[in-house]
């Protein structure tokens, strides 16, 4: 299948609507079980092969290793043919520096990591509100895109009233957001993003892994997975079982979870964590037909009526 395309806002940049999520594109201390330098090196590839030219990273992801297993890489990948997203705020050695001085460095840091003279998106990763509201910070981002090094810039956020500050308040072009069938609190304002000249990356895409269809009532996490308690899991267990309820015959619960995003005209892509060669390519077969707007709406509804002020933590 061929990938197709959406603006990302008004930035001139051009993604495809399933992205390589690659905070599990490397090993470190707190993820031991992410792919060898190498295997992260093909599964990039076989990514850019099937037509994904959205890639997104940051400095804490694995420690730094994630940024430079994508830049390996891309030395043997024509450089426009990728669009680079990386974070500013949590860094690469376990620390997090939000001044506004640490900008600068963070963004050259990742670009010395990935082995290229720009990035194309930068974005506060998950800021705290002073920052999130702070008009110093975004000028420091704009100053680098005037100067080059980045071509547009935003925030990574998890909650609608969040989105709807980025929107009103900033001159973001790029905001990464959280949304899922079992979290739609931030569906709303991802609607309005066009309108403010704003593209949306839809983070965690299939809810840590719940609606890859791989976990049920039964199932035990012994990684980062371990926060849910028992009464967690079965409460997502049981949202699954509803949600597959709902679709059509034929149609699988990453295939739906994929789908249902890209109804929502304000998501531009969407990037589902990827480990293996294999989830890509599921994510990206996801993608290849619509769900019936029948289906989205019914989807909709029984997440208000089902979930309503409810919001599932990550």
């Amino acid at each position: 299948m061929t990938l197709q395309k959406r603006p990302l806002g008004d930035s001139g940049i051009d993604v495809s609507t399933i992205g390589l999520g690659a905070w599990q594109l490397g090993r470190s201390a707190s993820w031991p079980t992410g792919p060898e330098p190498d295997e992260a090196v093909r599964i990039v590839h076989a990514a850019v092969d099937a037509g994904v030219n959205f890639i997104d990273t940051a400095p804490a992801y694995a420690a730094g290793q994630s940024e430079l297993n994508v830049g390996t890489a891309l030395q043997s990948v024509p450089r426009e043919q990728v669009v680079l997203c990386t974070k500013v705020g949590p860094t690469h050695d376990g620390r997090t520096d939000w001044s506004v001085d640490a900008i600068a460095s963070s963004v050259e840091g990742s670009a010395r990591r990935m082995a290229v003279d720009h990035i194309d998106v930068v974005v506060l990763h998950s800021p705290p509100p002073e920052v999130l509201t702070s008009a110093e910070h975004y000028a420091a981002l704009e100053a680098l895109r005037d100067k080059g090094l980045i071509r547009a810039f935003g925030a990574s956020v998890d909650w609608d009233q969040d989105v709807r500050t980025v929107l009103t308040t900033t001159a973001s072009q790029a905001i990464e957001v959280r949304m899922s069938a079992l979290f739609q609190e931030t569906w709303p304002g991802v609607s309005e993003a066009p309108a403010h000249g704003a593209g949306v990356i839809v983070k965690v895409p299939l809810e840590s892994g719940w609606l890859s269809g791989r976990y049920d009532a039964s199932s035990t996490f012994d990684d980062v997975r371990s926060r849910w308690s028992a009464e967690d899991v079965a409460l997502r267990a049981g949202l699954v079982d509803e949600l597959r309820a709902l679709l059509p015959p034929g149609v699988s619960l990453v295939d739906a979870a994929v789908q249902f995003l890209l109804a929502n005209d304000g998501v531009s892509t969407v990037i589902p964590g990827t480990r293996s060669i294999e989830h890509l390519q599921t994510s990206i077969a996801a993608a290849a037909e619509p769900l019936p707007a029948a289906t989205i709406a019914a989807i909709r509804s029984w997440y208000a009526d089902r979930l309503g002020d409810q919001h599932l933590d990550w």
